[in-house]
C-alpha cells in the first residue's frame, strides 16, 4: 500500500482574503506610530504582528506529518461510480483541526481528527473508458487557527489503480450454437432434477431455490442444488461477435454477465487468451478482467 507523508517539501503558505486585510491595517498602524512617535500604537503593531508569525507555525504544523493513502476498491463496470477510500493517519500526538480534502471529481470537505486517529473517508467518481483507472489526486489545505494563512499541500498522486470493467451492452441472444439452451430450459431441467444440497447464495440465483428456511432460522441465504440434469456449457469467441473491437467486447461482457448470473458453466475465447469453461465464483470475474484489458 502506497503511502505519503506531508512534509516541508510539499507544503506552501500564502496570505487569505483576511490576512491581507489584516497586513494593510498592520501597516497603516505602524505609519500612525511613526507619524505620531506613539509607543503604544508600536506596541499594538508589534503584537499584532508577533501573532501572525506565531500563527505561520500552527497553521504550517497543523498539516505537517499527515499521511495519505488509498483502501481497496472493487471494480466497477464503465460508466459507474467508483467508490473508494481515503485514509488519513495522524501519526503525531497533536490534534488537527479544520483540515480541508479536496479530490477531483469529489465533492471537498472539511474535518478535524484526533492524535494518532485513522480517519478514513468514502468517495466516489464517475469512470468513463474499461481498463487501469488511476484514482485522482489529493490535495489537503487548512486556515487553521486564525485564517490569516492558507496552507495547502501539493496534489498527491498516490499511484492508486482499480480495475473498470467493460460497459455491458444491451442484451442479445446467445451465439446461434446454443439457441436451444435457453434460460427457460435451463430452469426446467434443474426444477426436475434431486436435490443435492445448499450452497452460499450466488447474485441472479432464482428466488425459487433459495432455502427460505435457513434463512429463517438466521443462517443466512443459501440456494437449493440439484443432481442429474444437464448444465449447459457455452464458450463464447471474438468471432462470434461483429462490430469494432469495443461494440465486440460489450457484447461478451454482457453473455459473461448473463450466463454467470445463470449459473452455467462458460468459458471465453479471445485472440490472444482463452478461459477454460468453469461456473466457480471467480469465473466471471476472470473473464471481465480479461475483456477490460484487451
Amino acid at each position: 500500500m502506497i503511502e505519503q507523508c506531508l512534509s516541508r517539501d510539499n507544503l506552501y503558505m500564502l496570505p487569505t482574503r483576511h490576512g491581507f486585510i489584516f497586513s494593510l491595517v498592520l501597516m497603516a498602524m505602524l505609519l500612525l506610530a511613526v507619524n505620531y512617535s506613539n509607543s503604544l500604537a508600536y506596541l499594538m503593531c508589534f503584537s499584532l504582528f508577533s501573532t501572525v508569525l506565531v500563527s505561520m507555525l500552527y497553521t504550517h504544523r497543523n498539516l505537517q506529518g499527515i499521511c495519505l493513502t488509498y483502501g481497496e476498491s472493487k471494480p466497477v463496470f464503465a460508466g459507474n461510480l467508483l467508490s473508494y477510500t481515503l485514509i488519513l493517519k495522524n501519526q503525531t500526538q497533536r490534534d488537527r483541526f479544520d483540515i480541508g480534502i479536496d479530490i477531483k471529481d469529489d465533492k471537498s470537505r472539511r474535518c478535524d481528527f484526533a492524535a494518532h486517529e485513522v480517519l478514513k473517508i468514502e468517495c466516489t467518481t464517475r469512470v468513463h473508458h474499461r481498463g487501469w483507472y488511476t484514482l485522482p489526486a489529493v490535495q489537503v489545505n487548512t486556515r487553521f487557527p486564525l485564517g490569516l494563512l492558507f496552507s495547502w499541500s501539493k496534489p498527491t498522486r498516490l499511484e492508486k489503480k482499480s480495475l473498470v470493467y467493460p460497459k455491458p451492452s444491451s442484451w442479445q441472444d446467445f451465439p446461434v450454437r446454443y439457441s436451444g439452451s435457453s434460460t427457460t430450459q435451463t430452469q426446467s431441467r434443474r426444477n426436475n432434477d434431486d436435490f443435492s444440497g445448499l450452497r452460499q447464495y450466488r447474485k441472479g440465483d432464482s428466488p425459487q431455490h433459495i432455502d427460505w428456511k435457513t434463512y429463517a432460522r438466521g443462517k443466512g441465504l443459501h440456494s437449493k442444488e440439484f443432481s442429474g440434469g444437464e448444465m449447459p456449457l457455452m464458450v463464447f469467441k471474438w468471432n462470434d461477435t461483429v462490430g469494432d473491437k469495443e461494440q465486440r467486447i460489450s457484447l461478451l461482457t454482457r453473455w459473461v454477465i448473463e450466463a454467470a448470473a445463470q449459473g452455467i458453466r462458460f468459458g471465453l475465447e479471445l485472440p490472444d487468451s482463452r478461459v477454460l469453461p468453469s461456473n466457480n465464483e471467480n469465473q466471471a470475474s476472470k473473464c471481465l478482467t480479461l475483456l477490460a484489458l484487451m
